[in-house]
C-alpha cells in the first residue's frame, strides 16, 4: 500500500522495491539465529547462583600467580563498572519490596557482572509508591524504631571485603515498609 501510494507521485518503482528488499534481508540476518562455523549455537543454559559466588570467592585474593592472566581482563572490564552500577540500582529492592531476586550475568573470571533485568513498572504507579513510602519512612524515622545513624566510613581501609555467603546470605531481611491503611 506503501508502495502504490508513493508510485502514483512519481517515484520510480524499481529502487524501492530494491530497498525494501535489501532492508528486509539486512533485518533477517540481523535477528535470525547466530551461526557459527555453519552451526547454531545452543541457548546458554542459567548458572546456580553458587557458581558466580564460587567465582567471587576464589578470585578474593589476585595476588596469586595463577590469576596473572586474569588482570588484564579485569582492566578491561573497568569501562563497564558504571554500566554495571546503573543496573545495580535501577534493580535495587524498594523499601515496599522485601526481598528481590534478579538474573545477572557475569564473566567467567568474575572481573564484571551486570544485573540482567530491567524494571516493569509505569513511572505514576512508581511515583505513587514513592509518595507512599515517604510518607511511612517519615514516620517511622519520628518515631525512630528502625532508623539509626550510620558510622562513616563503614569498613577499614585494611579490612578485607565481607563474603556474601558467610556473612549475609542466612541473614533474613527485614520487614518490608507497608502504609497501614
Amino acid at each position: 500500500s506503501m508502495l502504490r501510494s508513493q508510485a502514483g507521485l512519481g517515484i520510480p518503482q524499481a529502487p524501492l522495491e530494491e530497498k525494501a528488499r535489501k532492508w528486509q534481508q539486512l533485518q533477517s540476518k540481523r535477528y535470525s539465529e547466530r551461526r557459527k562455523f555453519g552451526r547454531t549455537e545452543p541457548q546458554k543454559e542459567d548458572m546456580p547462583p553458587e557458581h558466580i559466588r564460587k567465582i567471587i570467592k576464589d578470585h578474593g585474593d589476585m595476588s596469586s600467580k595463577k590469576f596473572r592472566h586474569d588482570k588484564r581482563v579485569y582492566l578491561g572490564a573497568l569501562k563497564f563498572v558504571p554500566h554495571a552500577v546503573l543496573k545495580l540500582l535501577e534493580n535495587m529492592p524498594m523499601p515496599w519490596e522485601q526481598m528481590r531476586s534478579v538474573k545477572v550475568l557475569y564473566h567467567v573470571t568474575g572481573a564484571i557482572t551486570f544485573v540482567n533485568e530491567i524494571p516493569w513498572v509505569v513511572e505514576p504507579v512508581f511515583l505513587a509508591q514513592w509518595g507512599c513510602m515517604w510518607i511511612a519512612m517519615r514516620r517511622e524515622k519520628r518515631d525512630r524504631r528502625h532508623f539509626k545513624r550510620m558510622r562513616f566510613p563503614p569498613f577499614d581501609d585494611e579490612e578485607p571485603p565481607l563474603d556474601y555467603g558467610d556473612n549475609i546470605l542466612d541473614v533474613e531481611p527485614l520487614e518490608a515498609i507497608a502504609l497501614e491503611l
